[in-house]
């Protein structure tokens, strides 16, 4: 049974009373379903699930665990493979209930409440012609993409999604609520552009949204093992052909029909089919063995990489006679993380971390759902901001690499992490920007991707030198910190036993 007394179970419903909040606690109806998160790897059971429907209910909750010094977290979009979104016996909010989003077409400003999804944005803004930088996955939560960088296919031309970020409505540790921009707290409004989740709730949040009055070319290919060398060469002119329009990601994943890893790619053009396919021509002249490409509504674009999500894989990986396990064999206790690469690539490199993945997935059947990417985006706008600009520490000339761990068996829990944890670290020590004898963090940034980074990292090794300002700011706006499940900036490491 969850630890949460009952003397405050009963405190915070009275609390709550009057109000249209849903508290879940152990054994009551719905808790299983409430505190279910995407990864079976962070089944906890939680003290109390509160789904708020309004800022004051959400403010309300925070202030309650607080002052009763329970253990806190936020659930927005729940994506969270570290645990993040979860807290064995503690209060988890929940902003599920919190999705609506207001286009202002003249202005060009976008709001959305904190427990939105990138797909609820995306479909607004394209009503009006209109969108914003987000994540390439549309099925997450917009606060958490947001607040610790945020990734899209748009970031070749605009930044990140906190670059676009003109302010956010937070929540803090004392239940307080503030607006938090450039004019207002930019001290915090600093420290919530890479690293807001330490910082407080952001219970809404506004973004400079850019015109889109046109569809996109973008879709998902698939080669034999055989390609790679062809793939890697196009990849290593990415840099110098892309004019910030494009996106490339390549990788491995295995589909259940074939024997070994097969190379999955996605592609995507700002641009009309005959440009798009001139731009990768080396690509399609290779002859994919199975093409998802076309044009389609910038508003469907975040879909393409729903791969993340097993069900929609399935989808994604249709065509000739690939399939993939049915939903009693996929693996359901995930972990992500990520590392960087610099262009050009050394395909020797390339092939071994090939080789090294396909054997994992050979050798435990029930990992075959996992995938590992080479996320190619143009940098240039990334790299215009300094890196202790805000409190997002990895600007460089380098690409994110992400890998997606999935089985099903607690017993491999720690030999998954283990192989995981050593291809990726290979990845970013042979051919990373730390392998670079001219490397600085101050002038190229850290390297990781915060919302890739995992627990067991050492938290100087995600912010560098931007930790010392946010461990100050955190003194001032999270003092007895509260905010600390997705990253805690007051240890250095934090090991899985404590997660």
């Amino acid at each position: 049974m969850p630890f949460l007394p009952f003397l405050n179970v009963l405190s915070l419903r009275r609390e709550l009373e009057g109000t249209n909040a849903e508290i879940f606690t152990w054994g009551c109806d719905g808790y299983s379903e409430s505190t279910k998160q995407w990864s079976d790897l962070c089944d906890e059971q939680v003290g109390a699930m509160v789904r708020v429907t309004s800022t004051d209910e959400a403010a309300t909750v925070v202030r309650f665990a607080a002052y009763h010094r329970i253990p806190f977290t936020v659930k927005g979009g729940g994506y969270s493979t570290t645990g993040a979104s979860i807290t064995h016996g503690g209060i988890v909010l929940d902003l599920s209930n919190l999705r609506r989003v207001h286009v202002n077409p003249v202005s060009r400003i976008v709001t959305a409440q904190g427990g939105a999804l990138w797909e609820d944005i995306d479909v607004a803004a394209a009503q009006h012609k209109l969108a914003v930088v987000g994540s390439t996955l549309n099925h997450i939560g917009v606060a958490g993409a947001t607040l610790g960088g945020g990734y899209g296919w748009l970031t070749g031309r605009y930044g990140l999604a906190s670059d676009n970020l003109l302010w956010a409505r937070m929540i803090l540790a004392d239940g307080s609520v503030i607006l938090v921009s450039e004019e207002q707290h930019p001290d915090l409004f600093w420290a919530i552009r890479g690293a807001g989740q330490c910082f407080g709730v952001a219970i809404e949040l506004a973004f400079r949204v850019h015109r889109q009055d046109h569809p996109v070319f973008a879709g998902t290919l698939l080669f034999s093992a055989d390609n790679l060398p062809a793939i890697v060469e196009f990849a290593n002119k990415f840099d110098i052909l892309t004019d910030g329009n494009q996106g490339f990601w390549f990788g491995f994943a295995m589909p259940s029909s074939i024997d070994r890893c097969a190379i999955f790619v996605a592609v995507f053009y700002n641009g009309d089919q005959t440009a798009a396919r001139k731009f990768f021509s080396p690509l399609f002249s290779i002859g994919p063995v199975v093409d998802e490409t076309g044009m389609l509504p910038y508003d469907s674009l975040s879909g393409i990489l729903n791969v993340m999500d097993t069900v929609s894989r399935r989808k994604i990986l249709k065509g000739a006679d690939i399939t993939l396990p049915g939903d009693e064999t996929v693996g359901t206790r995930k972990s992500l993380r990520g590392s960087n690469i610099t262009l050009p690539l050394d395909i020797n490199f390339v092939t071994s971390i090939y080789s090294e993945f396909d054997g994992i997935l050979r050798e435990f059947p029930q990992a075959r759902d996992s995938i590992l990417l080479f996320e190619l985006l143009p940098n240039t706008q990334i790299t215009k901001v300094p890196n202790d600009a805000t409190a997002f520490a990895s600007r460089g000339p380098y690409h994110n690499v992400i890998s997606l761990f999935a089985w099903q068996d607690a017993d491999l829990d720690e030999r998954m992490h283990s192989l995981q944890d050593d291809i990726m670290n290979q990845i970013g020590t042979r051919g990373g920007i730390a392998c670079k004898v001219d490397y600085s963090v101050l002038k190229h940034g850290t390297g990781l991707y915060a919302n890739y980074a995992g627990h067991d990292l050492p938290i100087e090794a995600i912010f560098g030198d931007n930790l010392p300002r946010l461990r100050e700011l955190k003194k001032k706006y999270d003092p007895n910190n509260i905010f600390k499940k997705w990253h805690n900036l007051h240890t250095s490491t934090v090991t899985r036993d404590s997660i």
